[in-house]
């Protein structure tokens, strides 16, 4: 097949040719991989950069770049110790990586591109687009959040210690359990086998592929917030149920950008492109092309106006019709535990709990992790990640999910009426609470 030239080299899309081993452009001492395709009709347009993420390869594009390759060049790029680049990057900050990527444009002779990135992805993108306005066409954004919350940031130092100390099967689990809203899992329709899968991916991770997640999950944790927010048209968008990048999370991005849409893909949670792909590639598509997104079926569409109404809550609260339990910590001193108290458990979703200790008394700097919820009725042992604790004595709580079937029974006990009910539409509950 002869390359195409217009500026820049392209090669026609084939499903072989993304399988291909990736061409390799380097900036200083850091390797760029990429692969471009476009058609002939094409080559002359803006390309769209798909920066990729965390574990995504190529492949994973492969549907995106079949639907885009009718109307614009596709060039897929892995940055350092993102996707299968295993150039091990650890002092690269998401600033850098957009320099990087920007630099790559330069080299490659591209005045100008689209850009596109998902979960991780999304952050390099639009601080590409923020830095070099004079380089952006369009942006597409979905799953970014614009300052990490304490309870986000307490998730991926977890995942990160757990596999430091090698506790790979548990770590496997935990990502499954992070990126997947087993809570509405009867809405989004991910099946067990696509659970399964991925959770099979995560346990396979080679050691190159470890220290490229602790080197990525590090480099979220030192963002305490946006360089800025890009001026160019933007489409910032993720699955209505998205619970790792909270719906209201991406709302505010797009608020803060002049000339950005919002929308929600319905039936989705973290991964759309994914979950709900030919509703993903035609909002994607529908956008690069300045064409209305009214016409495209399957998503929710928001005016500026309208974002302060997303719901900010990951699930519905839930109230325990045996609301007693008592927390503790996993440390002894001697044959006593550290930490060991009554709660009222004031209420609970799949995510976390709204604790209150019965004798006030709690150091978030001892305890913020080696806590554990013990329930009777029904019999619960939860895991906890306490973010927050006040003077008067309530407790905000993560658990620290890392067992796939111990969440999917805990999943199916918070239906049961008989163990928890509805906090602001049971009667019951009005009575317990008084």
């Amino acid at each position: 097949m002869e390359p195409i030239t217009m500026g820049f080299q392209y090669q026609e899309y084939t499903r072989s040719a993304i399988k291909a081993d990736a061409i390799q452009l380097w900036v200083g001492k850091w390797r760029i991989d990429y692969l471009a395709f476009s058609s002939p009709a094409n080559a002359h347009k803006p390309p769209l950069l798909v920066v990729g993420g965390a574990f995504q390869n190529f492949t994973s594009y492969k549907y995106c770049v079949e639907r885009i390759y009718e109307d614009f060049p596709v060039i897929l790029v892995d940055l350092p110790s993102l996707g299968n680049n295993t150039q091990i990057a650890p002092d690269l900050s998401m600033e850098d990586l957009a320099d990087l990527l920007y630099e790559f444009s330069l080299q490659s002779g591209l005045k100008k591109v689209h850009l596109m990135g998902l979960s991780l992805g999304s952050a390099i993108a639009s601080t590409f687009a923020y830095k070099y306005p004079q380089a952006t066409d369009k942006l597409i954004v979905a799953g970014i959040v614009t300052r990490p919350r304490k309870s986000w940031r307490m998730l991926v130092e977890e995942s990160v210690r757990v596999l430091e100390q090698g506790r790979m099967d548990e770590f496997s689990q935990a990502v499954v359990l992070y990126l997947v809203n087993y809570d509405r899992m009867d809405d989004t329709g991910i099946s067990p086998t696509a659970r399964k899968l991925f959770y099979r991916q995560m346990k396979r991770l080679s050691d190159n592929e470890c220290e490229r997640y602790k080197i990525n999950g590090r480099r979220l944790l030192s963002v305490e917030g946006l360089l800025g927010y890009p001026e160019c048209d933007t489409l910032v968008t993720t699955g209505e149920f998205d619970s790792f990048t909270l719906p209201w999370e991406n709302a505010s991005f797009a608020e803060n950008c002049p000339n950005a849409q919002f929308t929600l893909i319905k039936g989705a949670d973290h991964l759309p492109q994914l979950e709900k792909r030919e509703v993903s590639l035609d909002l994607f598509s529908t956008f690069l092309r300045g064409e209305s997104l009214q016409t495209v079926g399957g998503i929710r569409r928001f005016s500026k106006g309208e974002y302060s109404q997303i719901e900010r809550r990951r699930a519905e609260r839930l109230v325990p019709c045996n609301n007693h339990g008592h927390v503790t910590s996993e440390s002894r001193v001697g044959d006593r535990f550290r930490f060991n108290k009554p709660v009222t458990v004031v209420d609970i979703n799949f995510f976390g709990c709204l604790l209150k200790l019965d004798e006030p008394g709690f150091s978030l700097a001892d305890h913020a992790r080696d806590c554990t919820l013990y329930m009777d009725s029904p019999d619960l042992k939860l895991e906890l990640l306490v973010f927050d604790y006040d003077g008067a004595g309530y407790l905000r709580c993560l658990f620290k999910h890392g067992n796939i079937q111990a969440a999917e029974r805990f999943t199916q006990l918070l239906k049961q009426g008989e163990y928890f009910l509805r906090r602001d539409k049971d009667e019951k509950v009005r009575r317990i609470y008084g």
